[in-house]
């Protein structure tokens, strides 16, 4: 392929690689990905003939002037939302471009307008995608570069090997480390002004502002999308089944719907966390959802933001915060659930805004008289709470089967006809029946356990495991949780099964890196990164207790350094050995030092081809042999043709003769 084809295949593909970039962190929100995609594709396989190009050109300045006026509008009357129309019209620029035929003026186009797709990349919060496409991007623009500078000069029609071409390609190495030690050491800069969070996820049953029984005639389907990913810096605290991450709460239920009314409750501070019992601490990474909740393990203690949002504890103490960033926050549990016996020694009486926490729909005379028998035989109102509990795990069945018809969607139906259901349910009868007895209940949303990433040391939960329990007010200990759902029941939904879940894991663990020492590499993490490097090198050991992490062992940073050493002697292999003491390069440095010594100007650094010009314009001695020793080195140079055994021995003859050449001129001069 000729360096000129060779060069506008390459934008295309820059341009390729900067549109898999934007993909990354916006995903197809821009209306123009997929169409000039596909006319990527198209000019990097097949480029079109350059007839079949003008015929376009009508289409993309109209198409171009739809878009600017588009992108006016949202500047002036949208201005939240500027982005994706901006980008529209730099796809549809771009695309126009890599269908066009270029001059030298084309060729920076393309290069400025894939570079500031890049930088649109860069406004959205990019996965892991977007590593894989920076490199490709930088690779790519380093042979499109070399190329096209090579095509400028006029050397168009030449044919390049492809080892050089992979010679080229290595060199981007240098550019990639640049890049990476700039990162790594440059003072963060808030991304507040540029940052783009990812889109909110879909809620699903089990989560949200409410909660609802009238959906009927379906089926709940599995969604695996990632919402929490925690780390224990203190160790998991049992088994993952077991954590409840709670998240909303709500008092009111009119029969159907489970909603929060503004004044139900007034905030006491944190709960007291039971005696003896050792705090839970974690750090939670979560995916912003449509409601924007904070979760941690009940009863939660202390909530601090590390991201930038703002967490606040509402009146009935659930956790919120505010900001448009990916949440991320330490949380402070208390460990361990209360004592039972301290539980029946207390009583269920009124909480703060204790109203709304009994109230009731109309009921049939039915379903109090269930809850009166049910709770008959217990002498305390935690046994009260235990019965109801125990009979609904033992008589009823989970099923993510929905109801029929409207009708069958009622919690009567639920609890006398069908006696099977979904969590929402199961949670609805138990808080209907305590409160139909007078206990202070409320229902709770959240997620129920998850499964540990031993690639990344973290539990991750997903959309499968959302989850709704019953809280229950006991004076002096706080709200109490019981889960009435049948055991095991939260994994039906799904879960990491299949032979695609340990790719899964790799996947996320691979995910959760990126985002934590890439996205949210901030000026914390990088003076953790400085102060785990220097105490590598330190004597000094560090203090028992101080609570700090240790740095990296030393033998590791060791490693590392003979890790990039050997990178930079692999990179010196892919880019050739110097010169032997025979080769052109030395024998052409030994041709122009020679005249530079002789006092000819054209010794001034100038490309080889000047070098001969100005050689024969000032008619100095040896030119004839000087000029044939200088084109027999650029043809080996820059790979017009290779130069064998006889080709080094006749290059050494011209250089020999130039300069003997030069002798003989210099000891003329002298005997003069």
């Amino acid at each position: 392929m000729k360096l000129a084809e060779l060069h506008g295949r390459l934008a295309t593909l820059l341009s390729l690689a900067a549109l898999l970039a934007f993909v990354s962190g916006a995903g197809l929100d821009a209306p123009a990905s997929l169409p000039v995609l596909a006319l990527l594709l198209l000019a990097a396989v097949r480029p079109p003939a350059e007839r079949l190009a003008r015929r376009f050109e009508a289409l993309w300045r109209i198409l171009a002037v739809v878009l600017m006026v588009r992108a006016a509008y949202f500047v002036l009357f949208v201005p939240e939302d500027v982005v994706l129309p901006m980008v529209d019209l730099l796809l549809v620029l771009l695309a126009a471009e890599a269908l066009r035929r270029h001059d030298v003026a084309g060729h920076a186009r393309v290069y400025a307008l894939s570079f500031a797709l890049l930088l649109a990349a860069a406004a959205y919060r990019p996965s892991v995608l977007f590593a894989v496409a920076f490199v490709a991007y930088v690779v790519l623009a380093t042979l499109t570069l070399t190329v096209g500078h090579l095509t400028r000069a006029g050397a168009g029609g030449t044919r390049v090997p492809r080892r050089y071409l992979a010679h080229w390609a290595a060199s981007s190495g240098f550019v990639l480390l640049g890049a990476l030690v700039v990162f790594a050491a440059f003072p963060r800069v808030s991304r507040g002004w540029v940052s783009r969070s990812a889109p909110p996820a879909r809620s699903v049953v089990g989560f949200g502002d409410r909660v609802s029984l009238g959906e009927h005639g379906a089926t709940l389907e599995p969604d695996p999308a990632v919402v929490l990913r925690v780390e224990f810096p203190d160790g998991a605290p049992g088994l993952p089944s077991s954590l409840y991450w709670r998240g909303r709460s709500y008092d009111r239920f009119d029969g159907i719907v489970w909603s929060r009314t503004p004044r139900a409750g007034i905030d006491r501070g944190p709960p007291v966390p039971p005696a003896g019992a050792d705090p839970v601490r974690q750090t939670v990474y979560a995916a912003p959802l449509e409601v924007p909740v904070l979760f941690g393990l009940h009863p939660v203690l202390v909530m601090e933001a590390r991201s930038r949002i703002r967490a606040f504890r509402e009146p009935n103490g659930d956790w919120r915060y505010a900001g448009g960033a990916a949440p991320v926050y330490d949380v402070v549990s208390a460990g361990g659930p209360p004592d039972p016996e301290r539980l029946r020694m207390a009583t269920a009486a009124s909480p703060p805004g204790g109203p709304a926490y009994v109230q009731l729909p109309p009921l049939s005379g039915r379903v109090r008289e269930l809850a009166d028998s049910l709770t008959a035989g217990a002498g305390t109102d935690y046994d009260r709470a235990l019965a109801v509990q125990r009979w609904l795990r033992r008589d009823f069945a989970y099923t993510l089967e929905l109801p029929a018809t409207a009708r069958q969607a009622t919690l009567e139906y639920f609890l006398f006809e069908r006696r099977a259901g979904h969590c929402e349910y199961f949670s609805t009868a138990m808080a209907v029946l305590l409160r139909a007895v007078g206990l202070p209940t409320r229902n709770v949303n959240g997620f129920l356990g998850g499964e540990w990433n031993t690639l990344g040391g973290y539990l991750l939960v997903d959309q499968n495991r959302a989850h709704s329990w019953v809280e229950v007010w006991f004076e002096g200990v706080g709200w109490v949780p019981f889960d009435p759902t049948p055991a095991g029941a939260g994994l039906a939904a799904g879960g990491s099964r299949g032979w695609f879940g340990p790719l899964r894991f790799v996947m996320d663990g691979l995910e959760h890196r990126w985002g934590k020492w890439v996205l949210d590499y901030d000026l914390e993490r990088q003076l953790e990164v400085a102060r785990r490097a220097g105490d590598a090198f330190s004597r000094a050991p560090r203090a028992p207790g101080s609570g700090a992490p240790p740095g990296p062992p030393p033998w590791l940073i060791l490693g590392g350094l003979l890790a990039v050493a050997a990178g930079a002697v692999l990179l010196r292999a892919l880019l050739g050995r110097r010169d032997p003491p025979g080769g052109p390069a030395r024998a052409y440095v030994r041709l122009r030092r020679a005249y530079e010594r002789a006092g000819y100007p054209a010794a001034e650094r100038s490309p080889p081809l000047a070098f001969v010009g100005a050689l024969r314009t000032l008619d100095a001695p040896g030119r004839e042999a000087a000029e044939r020793a200088v084109r027999r080195y650029a043809a080996a140079r820059f790979g017009l043709a290779e130069l064998d055994e006889a080709g080094r021995r006749a290059l050494a003859a011209d250089v020999a003769e130039a300069r003997s050449a030069l002798r003989r001129a210099r000891a003329r001069t002298t005997a003069r």
